[in-house]
């Protein structure tokens, strides 16, 4: 399996946790993603404070690893554990869910479909083909978990919000997750798309009740 391949597969693994969240409450999730989190904080302090721990750490996952994560910042899996506590934490549980998603497969739709198909550059490395292909992945995700609030796979809470919001939360939640990652933020994109997307997303479904 290639380096790329492995990374993409990690990455997708990041489903996991969102989709453990449509069958269990709140409060194992925070359990289980706290300690979690807990675990990527002590790994990360282990990196910076013990010289030998790091070259363990380096040794084992480097080829998983990007440049400026081999240079000792923070990694990708880390921010995504603090992320989807923080999402879990603050947000209602669908809308939890949906940015957990927009996390994951946004931004590597992304990631593939600008690196394969990208011809039109935006900022940096980022096109327009792959902003295209992260607002249409998170739409749908957002009128999956919008519009079928329950089915026999799964239960999920009803939003504060009316149903005739719905749309304006998929879509808005959606063009907000695509802005977002295509900006250049210092801060990584697994804090920036879910948590500023989900705060836009939370205010218009309060607004809606």
């Amino acid at each position: 399996m290639s380096t790329e391949l492995r990374r993409k597969s990690i990455h997708f693994s990041g489903l996991i946790l969102p989709i453990l969240y449509l069958w269990f409450d709140r409060a194992f999730l925070l359990l289980l993603v706290g300690s979690l989190t807990c675990v990527a904080l002590l790994v990360e302090f282990g990196k910076w404070k013990s010289p030998r721990f790091r070259a363990f750490f380096f040794r084992v996952f480097s080829p998983l690893l990007r440049t400026h994560e081999r240079q000792g910042a923070i990694t990708g899996a880390t921010y995504y554990l603090i992320s989807t506590l923080l999402c879990i934490h603050f947000f209602d549980k669908p809308l939890a869910i949906v940015c957990i998603f927009f996390m994951v497969l946004g931004d590597m739709s992304a990631a593939l479909v600008g690196k394969r198909w990208g011809k039109t550059k935006l900022i940096g490395e980022k096109s327009l083909e792959g902003s295209l292909a992260c607002f249409v992945v998170c739409t749908a995700i957002s009128f999956v978990f919008f519009y079928l609030p329950e089915t026999h796979f799964w239960k999920l809470p009803p939003l504060a919000t009316a149903r005739r919001f719905h749309p304006l939360l998929g879509i808005g939640g959606a063009f907000i997750a695509t802005v977002v990652e295509l900006l250049p933020f210092r801060l990584d994109d697994n804090l920036t798309v879910p948590l500023i997307a989900g705060a836009v997303m939370q205010v218009l479904s309060n607004a809606g009740g």
